[in-house]
């Protein structure tokens, strides 16, 4: 059993040497987020007719028909998000994570700088992604129960540290072509940082013959980078009776900066007084630090529509995001320490050692769709409720390695639903939002126990719950 459990993690080690390191650390996930109390609560469906400081992000054209200028803060005050991934590490040995987390969705205002114009400024910085997982797991075999020795010990250990804080700054600018249409655009500056850390050994000691063998299997890499892009999001609102429509064109990010750095190290040691059990011991190992970073964000189209009467909104909206190709987070040339030396000079193991700290993404187009109801149910009090769908865009690189993938290919669906309050100079929005993602079957990450029924496949589901609050002043009506 036990020569069975350090064997897989042998195999498992060397499949992981034989392919380029892919980070994990991306999200996937382009409408995990939404914006404004209202926005959030109506499950983004605000393309169409936003009419609140929201409008900045969801569709600048929209701006063109906003007569209040306001200042809004809205947050999940509280989220919190919880991974599940069944026999994760081994059958039996889930790996889970439950994070909470507080932060601002949006804060946005306009400004008043044209008297008597059909300009309308806007600003806002907002939460476009954020993450933390983390998960650790531990198994240890061996310790007799009256707490006396076994001729085998074994210890295993997984953990993982993912966190990732995107922030975009924007300013937004909408024009009235007519009463009916108005057009804009926000330019945004975006800041991105990301840290991940993935740290997995397995230690054994066994009683051979007449003498102890220790084994180590050791896999850890790291990455952390902080980039900045700038990018334009351009909008149309169309107003007409009861309906009213949008479009939307964001472009492709421009990178202006970005550095990380970048570590990796694979082993297999074996300590014995018999040579032959060492003749299979490597150990590669690198580290780069102050490398280039490139993170891109791809061109969407988004489109709106929204059916309202005096008391109701109906409404709904849809965005595609195209594919970004197969493109590097990091590509530093690597000079890894090798042991033993004679694998630097293999045909077979160049390709590795020269990708071994390349970090390489790819996104694949999705479509989202989130539809949003209002019904105000009594005086200045509103029922708002909303649903909408967030698809993974990962896809697999070609030289990926997909079980350092299994966190991102889930698509997520949201639930909302809460209230609002308006009085002549502010508005109050408190609702409740909940997402999931089915099961879905994955490779295990990594075997650290010792048991002798293997499993070929975990199962990764995760929920999450948030409570969101929205507070909106009032000032001075604009000039006509």
């Amino acid at each position: 059993m036990c020569h069975k459990s350090l064997l897989t993690g042998v195999l498992f080690l060397i499949f992981l040497l034989g392919q380029t390191f892919v980070a994990e650390a991306q999200d996937n996930h382009y409408w995990a987020q939404q914006y404004g109390a209202t926005g959030t609560l109506m499950g983004g469906a605000m393309i169409g007719a936003v009419s609140d400081n929201a409008a900045v992000y969801y569709n600048p054209g929209a701006l063109a028909f906003i007569n209040n200028p306001s200042l809004s803060v809205d947050a999940n005050v509280y989220r919190m998000d919880k991974i599940v991934i069944t026999d994760g590490a081994g059958k039996d040995m889930n790996l889970n994570s439950a994070q909470l987390s507080v932060y601002p969705q949006i804060i946005a205002g306009m400004v008043n700088l044209l008297k008597k114009s059909r300009f309308r400024f806007s600003y806002t910085m907002l939460t476009r992604n954020h993450g933390n997982v983390l998960m650790n797991a531990r198994y240890t075999a061996g310790a007799s129960a009256d707490g006396t020795s076994s001729p085998t010990s074994f210890i295993g250990v997984f953990d993982y540290v993912n966190q990732l804080n995107e922030q975009w700054f924007g300013m937004g600018v909408g024009y009235g072509l007519s009463e009916k249409l108005g057009v804009g655009a926000t330019f945004y500056a975006s800041y991105r940082g990301q840290s991940y850390q993935l740290t997995n050994y397995v230690q054994e000691v066994k009683q051979v013959d007449t003498h102890s063998v220790f084994s180590t299997t050791t896999h850890d890499e790291a990455i952390k980078y902080n980039t900045f892009r700038l990018l334009v999001k351009m909008g149309l609102s169309y107003h007409t009776g009861p309906w009213k429509l949008g479009l939307t064109l964001t472009t492709p990010s421009v990178p202006q900066y970005g550095k990380g750095s970048v570590q990796r190290q694979n082993s297999v040691i074996t300590v014995s007084e018999d040579a032959a059990d060492m003749k299979d011991n490597f150990l590669i190992m690198d580290k780069k630090t102050d490398v280039k970073a490139t993170y891109r964000h791809p061109i969407a189209i988004g489109l709106g529509a929204e059916f309202q009467t005096d008391r109701t909104r109906v409404a709904i909206s849809a965005e595609y995001f195209f594919r970004t190709g197969t493109y590097h987070l990091v590509e530093p040339d690597a000079t890894p320490f090798v042991y033993p030396p004679s694998y630097l000079d293999s045909a077979s193991y160049e390709p590795m050692i020269d990708n071994f700290l390349h970090v390489e993404m790819a996104t694949k187009p999705v479509l989202n769709v989130g539809i949003g109801f209002s019904q105000e149910i009594y005086k200045r009090l509103t029922l708002l409720l909303g649903a909408y769908t967030d698809l993974s865009s990962y896809e697999e690189p070609d030289e990926a390695d997909e079980l350092l993938h299994g966190f991102g290919g889930t698509d997520v669906y949201h639930f909302s639903g809460g209230l609002s309050y308006s009085r002549q100079k502010q508005a109050i929005t408190l609702g409740f939002s909940y997402a999931f993602s089915p099961g879905k079957k994955v490779p295990p990450y990594t075997i650290i126990n010792q048991t002798p029924d293997f499993t070929e496949n975990a199962v990764i589901s995760s929920h999450s719950f948030a409570i969101v609050l929205g507070y909106t002043y009032f000032f001075t009506k604009f000039s006509e």
